[in-house]
């Protein structure tokens, strides 16, 4: 299962590419103009298998998070590899990579420092105000990597925490839309992902009525476990199909800790078709340990200079994809138990 793992975005998406071809599955590559690394080409891949009229569909999207689409990718790549019949009036559609930049950057934001799933809000509309991320947000995006600042704004964030407690910390790690260089920025528009994903998925699926929408994330959660965080509210028609799916594992969305996840553009794209929405996520190390990366890389990208920025980078993909193959292994066999039962829920009505 490990195997499927590449080293940096440009081999997952070449891996993904030969794959794609020996599918024979309809192949749109969207191709991104901010540049890679060293001038790169970025694109994000969209690949149906399955019929064009197909009324059933499952969308597998990797890389929403940049730098969290190592898992994804393999999981698509196992997914394709297995070389899975799928039943009648069913299609699939693997979006790899919808944020490249980020993927390919060691980011977990895109080229215009917006975090993706932060995104798909209505933008004409007034943006959601956060009052936990104006009074955190100074100390959390410190200016420093080390050094006195970077001493003074780890103890303000600590006194922070303790101050706010947990709960209110990962509210307001939630999206904000004030600071354009802060972490965790929604935007004050839709990014080039979020129409990406908006005109391909209808071009795609024109005439799908249900859709299974699984979003693959990495960084929080116990390592190497899956968790299953439903879109969707008790008591909803989607809930309850997600549970059927799912299983009693998934978490149902209660209090709203994130604005304009990725599955709400699916939705709004692919209406009046039903969308159940699901993200999946891997843990990898203890929550502070992922903080701190995060923070470190955004304090490299932001304020680094010429500093060789080598040791941040690798402890930041380390936050997000594990280097050990127990860990790769779980990954790979739970993505694709998500994916088989998810079929199967699917072609059952």
């Amino acid at each position: 299962m490990s195997s499927h793992f590449r080293s940096d975005y440009a081999a997952c998406r070449d891996y993904f590419l030969e794959l794609a071809a020996a599918s024979a599955g309809k192949l749109c590559r969207a191709e991104n103009p901010a540049p890679g690394p060293g001038g790169l080409a970025l694109s994000t891949e969209f690949l149906r298998l399955g019929p064009e009229d197909a009324g059933r569909a499952l969308i597998m999207v990797s890389g929403t998070h940049g730098a969290e689409g190592f898992a994804g990718s393999a999981i698509q790549c196992a997914w394709l590899a297995s070389r899975p019949h799928l039943p009648d009036d069913m299609a699939v559609l693997l979006v790899h990579g919808l944020n490249a930049f980020g993927f390919a950057h060691l980011r977990r934001v895109n080229e215009n420092n917006v975090d993706l799933n932060r995104n798909f809000i209505d933008h004409e509309d007034n943006h959601p105000e956060n009052e936990g991320y104006a009074k955190i947000g100074g100390a959390m995006a410190a200016a420093d990597l080390d050094g006195p600042g970077r001493a003074a704004a780890d103890t303000a964030l600590a006194r922070l925490q303790k101050e706010m407690g947990a709960l209110n910390v990962m509210r307001a790690i939630g999206g904000q839309y004030d600071a354009p260089q802060g972490m965790f920025y929604g935007g004050r528009m839709p990014v080039w992902s979020n129409r990406a994903l908006r005109e391909y998925l209808p071009s795609l699926l024109p005439n799908v009525r249900r859709a299974a929408y699984v979003d693959i994330h990495t960084g929080l959660g116990p390592s190497g476990h899956g968790s299953r965080y439903s879109y969707h509210g008790k008591g909803t028609a989607e809930h309850d199909l997600g549970r059927l799916w799912w299983g009693k594992e998934m978490t149902p969305a209660a209090a709203k800790i994130n604005h304009g996840k990725t599955g709400h553009g699916a939705m709004e794209a692919l209406a009046p078709a039903q969308v159940v929405c699901l993200t999946l996520e891997f843990g990898t190390l203890p929550f502070d340990g992922v903080l701190a990366a995060l923070r470190d890389e955004h304090a490299l990208w932001w304020h680094g200079g010429d500093r060789d920025g080598q040791a941040v980078k690798s402890a930041f993909k380390a936050a997000f994809c594990r280097a050990d193959k127990d860990w790769r292994d779980r990954v790979v066999e739970q993505g694709l138990e998500i994916a088989a039962d998810t079929l199967v829920g699917l072609a059952a009505g």
